[in-house]
Formats: structure tokens, C-alpha cells, sequence
């Protein structure tokens, strides 16, 4: 029940059939506090604290007294977090101008600005920033003069795809900055993604007062789908964050959006957006719009990929092992529409038949020879 109100939630504007759905099921559920306080923490562990919130209230549901106050508590520290977070950026960014260096502003913070009615209503973790391999060590050190330095004990290695992250302690909230150098990790599952790749076609924005740039949002749309559903197995589960962002980028854009373009970045990406259905319905504007094959698939929706080895065999109780197996070769088909952007019908089937399996023998592969690598490097027995 809290992942299809999570879901329902995942959306900065509500349309009349998400309304409507989530008062139905908040009408059923006859939750306990308890059950109220597993809601709100699970939202905030998914990035949805705030939008859960603004939907709530504007549907004029008042949860028991302590998770209305948690839940009241998280959305002023996010929009507290934001504005802290708006002036950092600003501060960089004028400085990154007075040195001349390229850069774009990505991920947590360009959705904030562009795609959400107010930043405190997309909770972000640290602040992206693309920029030229050339200018990166120049735009860390510009970052140092401004009072940011590493994190203690950081394990990033030279050739990463962002530097190791810099914080600075402002107004009391710790700020991170991750300067990349590619968008993506550098992982043959993704493509490459430098700063040239997205210099000319970007959007201009406004930051604190000081102009920036950021993805087109055709990029945009294909870059939060890579990154929040495409990613490797081993990768940390989607977050309902990642829905909400997708969503509410097609609701605010749905106009001027080149369709065109999305599908030459991404062929799959009006099969994802129709299993988003299944979790929140699009407004008709949306579907007047940007027609889309709204035949999602109803198999757990919303529930993401548990299985090996984003799960270890040794990490999972015995009891727990026939769902291990399940959830690894017969994943949601939800998931598998999501991830591998194949529709019900012959193309899910040849996902889980071909696919997927082909997938996980790539992993046995690469894990094989990590062993075999280790093994190899293990120094010789001394000898009697």
C-alpha cells in the first residue's frame, strides 16, 4: 500500500485522476500511527517528504498528530536546505564565471529549478556540477578558495567520473559539491556524457539571481531515466524521487518538448512513460499531447529490482531464498518495463526469456574473473 501512495505522490502537479486515486486509497487504508510514521519515513527515504506533504494537504488529509508533525518537520527543512543550497550554488557560480569555466548545472539542482513549482520540493543530497576535463583541477581549486575541501577519508579514485566531493559547512547545513567530468559513471551499461556533448544545446536558467545553464530537456528527460532506471544491477535501487522528476518534467514541458529528439536519444522512452501510468496517472493534457501505449503492466508496480546481485546470496536469510530467486529471474514486470523499456506482450517475454538471463550471465562472467584477478594476486606461500 505505501508504494502506490508514493507513487500517486511522485508528482509536483496533481491531476483530478491522482486526486482522486490517492483519496481512495488513503479512504481504505485505516492506517495506525504506526503505520502513518513508516509512511513519512520511508517518503523521506525515497526523496517524496515534501510532495507527500503538499499533496496531503491539498487534499485536506490530516495524518495522527506525531507524522503530521515529522512529516510538516521535513518539508520546512528541505525548503530551509534549498535555499541554503541556492546561494552556495549562486556563490560558485559567479566565480566559475570570473575564471572563465564551463560549466552546467546538473542532476538534483537543475530539476529543483526547472521542473518543480518551488526547489525545497525536490530534496537532493549534494549539488552536481558538469564540467571540461580540461577545467576540472581549475574548478576544484576555485572551489577551495571559497572554503570547500574534501571529505575526510574519501576512497575516489584519480580516473573517476567526478572528483571526490568538496563540502562547506553554510548557515549550519553542510553543502557538497560533486564536479564531474562525465554526467554517467563510466560503466559500458551507459555512454559517454562529457560537457561538450550537452555545451550547445543548453538551457539557460537563473540561479540566486546569477545565470547558469543546465541540460535541454530533452537531455534532461533522458538523463533522470538512465540514471534513476537504467542503471547497472549492482546499483543502489530507483528511488520514487526519480519518478517524480520524470513526471513532473513532462508535465511542465509536454509543450515544447521535441519529441523527436527524446526518441533519437532514447527509442524506449514512450514505453517507460506509459508504465509510469500505472503508478501516476498523466493529466489529459499529456495524453492529448504525447500520445502514449498506455498498456503498463500491472505486475507489482513500482516495485524495483531485488534480486542477485544487486542483493548478495550471502546477505539474504535462508527463508528469504525463494524470494531471492524469484525476484532475481522473474523480476516485477514493472521493473522490466521500466528497465529494459520492452512492453507487455512479446517484447517482455523475450526480456525475461533472453535478456535478462543474458544480463545476469554477464555478471557471473565479470564476478568470475574479479575472483580469478584476486586469486592471482595473492602472494605465494613461503616455502618450507
Amino acid at each position: 500500500m505505501i508504494r502506490h501512495l508514493l507513487g500517486l505522490c511522485a508528482r509536483d502537479t496533481a491531476t483530478a485522476g491522482m486526486a482522486a486515486s490517492l483519496g481512495r486509497r488513503l479512504a481504505a487504508w485505516q492506517a495506525d500511527p504506526m503505520a502513518w510514521e513508516t509512511l513519512v519515513e520511508t517518503a523521506e527515504g525515497h526523496g517524496l517528504a515534501p510532495l507527500v506533504h503538499k499533496h496531503l494537504t491539498a487534499l485536506g488529509v490530516v495524518p495522527p498528530d506525531t507524522p503530521r508533525r515529522q512529516l510538516q518537520t521535513l518539508a520546512l527543512r528541505h525548503r530551509r536546505a534549498a535555499a541554503i543550497r541556492c546561494q552556495a550554488v549562486g556563490e560558485i557560480l559567479r566565480a566559475f564565471g570570473d575564471a572563465r569555466i564551463e560549466v552546467l548545472l546538473v542532476k538534483g539542482s537543475a530539476l529543483a529549478a526547472l521542473a518543480y513549482s518551488e526547489p525545497g520540493l525536490r530534496p537532493m543530497r549534494d549539488v552536481d556540477l558538469l564540467v571540461g576535463t580540461a577545467d576540472a583541477a581549475r574548478a576544484e581549486a576555485v572551489l577551495f578558495d571559497l572554503g570547500y575541501a574534501h571529505e575526510p577519508g574519501h576512497d575516489i579514485p584519480a580516473d573517476y567520473y567526478h572528483l571526490p566531493p568538496a563540502v562547506k559547512t553554510v548557515a549550519g547545513l553542510p553543502v557538497t559539491i560533486e564536479l564531474h567530468r562525465n554526467l554517467l559513471p563510466l560503466h559500458p551499461q551507459y555512454p559517454r556524457w562529457p560537457l561538450e556533448r550537452s555545451l550547445d544545446t543548453a538551457k539557460e536558467l537563473t540561479v540566486d539571481g546569477v545565470p547558469a545553464r543546465t541540460l535541454c530537456v530533452e537531455e534532461m528527460l533522458v538523463h533522470v531515466y538512465l540514471h534513476g532506471f537504467r542503471p547497472p544491477l549492482t546499483y543502489e535501487p530507483f528511488r520514487f524521487i526519480h519518478v517524480a522528476d520524470l513526471v513532473s518534467l513532462v508535465e511542465r514541458f509536454v509543450d515544447t518538448i521535441q519529441w523527436p529528439r527524446v526518441r533519437a536519444l532514447c527509442p524506449e522512452m514512450d514505453t517507460v512513460l506509459a508504465a509510469l501510468h500505472a503508478l501516476t496517472p498523466w493529466s489529459d493534457e499529456v495524453l492529448s499531447r504525447r500520445p502514449l501505449p498506455l498498456q503498463a503492466s500491472t505486475d507489482r508496480p513500482g516495485e524495483p529490482y531485488r534480486g542477485w546481485p544487486q542483493r548478495r546470496l550471502r546477505s539474504v536469510p535462508w527463508r528469504e531464498l525463494p524470494g531471492f530467486v524469484r525476484d532475481t529471474f522473474r523480476p516485477s514486470g514493472w521493473w522490466v518495463q521500466m528497465h529494459y523499456g520492452r512492453a507487455p506482450g512479446a517484447g517482455c517475454w523475450r526480456v525475461r526469456l533472453i535478456d535478462h538471463p543474458r544480463m545476469l550471465l554477464r555478471w557471473v562472467r565479470a564476478y568470475w574473473h574479479a575472483f580469478r584477478l584476486r586469486r592471482g594476486r595473492r602472494p605465494a606461500s613461503p616455502k618450507a
